[in-house]
């Protein structure tokens, strides 16, 4: 899925390095997800938008319908491990 990372990162000029460091990644993660070679996780994205200071979809490039619904495939792909992550920092009864 494109995204919009390196355009953003360039406008608050930030390096691969500095953007690896504000979310806890390598410069070579930061790489793979700019040149498309990979879709970050949830985790990643979020703290990715946090540091470019943009919501999570806003990262995403969403261009055609199959854009929009590879975006939708994701979400659904990471709802389940934020649901989990949730499920697992809430105590239970």
């Amino acid at each position: 899925m494109e995204n919009n990372i390196k355009k953003l990162r360039k406008a608050m000029k930030f390096s691969q390095e500095d953007l690896a460091r504000l979310t806890h990644s390598t410069r070579q993660s930061i790489n793979a997800v700019e040149n498309n070679k990979y879709d970050p996780s949830l985790d990643l994205a979020f703290k990715i938008a946090k540091a470019l200071n943009v919501e999570v979809d806003e990262i995403f490039i969403k261009k055609t319908k199959s854009d929009e619904a590879d975006f939708e495939l994701w979400c659904e792909k990471y709802s389940c491990e934020l649901w989990q992550n949730q499920k697992q920092k809430t105590p239970t009864s």
